[in-house]
């Protein structure tokens, strides 16, 4: 049996037993890891606090055979207090740790992922503009992963873009509607241009841009559908996210 430190975000838990949690992490230095934190749902538990989901720690943990590591001590970072008490940004949160959960392999370690997924947290945590962010991050992450959506010309015929445009998720980019399908969705040019501008974009000059009514309906609706065909499985956290923009 090892030891070995890292820092770890929190993605997820699930209970086990009457006293302990299996906890799914993203660590800097192993990518996405489990560990058993033992007792950490007793009152007096010293790991219960770091153990929450979004919480960005740095552990100690003993490697053995098997896949689950055994927690043995976390020293928290950041907690992310005001993201983790508003629905809405918990909401955000949650989408973004599915993305990872779904989209990343076990113990690959990947520290661009890693970094950022912090970052992300931190501005959810730290602004008040979810939507921006999160499409950054949605972007970014296929990008770093290598999903980046082709967004330059016509993905199938490489016909220049004009008005006229489809988003074919099989494809994974832009179509122009002579090579779209019936499984094709509307995309506008502007969306397209703001996703360009996106990726390309210096985080200090994030909140410069203004993400349109227009813009955000279709990529609330083109990313997951996306992402999802990349998959092959449904992202639970977007029902739950939609109802809630409607609510408010």
């Amino acid at each position: 049996m090892s030891l070995f430190t890292t820092d770890a975000i929190v993605l997820r838990d699930y209970e086990l037993g009457e006293a302990d949690k299996i906890v799914l992490l993203f660590s800097k230095t192993k990518g996405k890891i489990k560990v058993v934190a033992n007792g950490v749902r007793k009152t007096k538990s010293t790991l219960a606090a770091g153990m929450q989901p979004f919480v960005y720690n740095q552990i100690i943990a003993y490697q053995g055979k098997s896949d689950l590591a055994k927690l043995s001590q976390c020293d928290i970072k950041e907690n992310f207090r005001v993201l983790r008490d508003d629905l809405i940004k918990m909401a955000y949160a949650s989408y973004i740790v599915e993305l990872i959960i779904k989209l990343t392999v076990d113990r690959e370690e990947n520290r661009l992922v890693f970094s950022l997924l912090l970052l992300t947290l931190r501005l959810l945590d730290q602004f008040d503009d979810p939507d921006l962010i999160v499409k950054t991050f949605e972007l970014k992450l296929l990008k770093i992963l290598g999903y980046r959506l082709h967004l330059e010309d016509c993905i199938k015929c490489g016909n220049k873009l004009t008005q006229d445009l489809k988003f074919d998720a099989s494809a994974g980019g832009v179509v122009c509607a002579s090579c779209s399908n019936f499984s094709s969705k509307n995309i506008s040019l502007g969306t397209v241009k703001f996703m360009e501008q996106l990726l390309k974009l210096d985080y200090k000059k994030l909140f410069r841009l203004r993400i349109t009514t227009q813009i955000n309906q279709e990529l609330l609706i083109i990313i997951p559908y996306y992402i999802q065909t990349l998959t092959d499985s449904k992202l639970e956290t977007v029902a739950f996210l939609r109802s809630l923009k409607e609510l408010s």
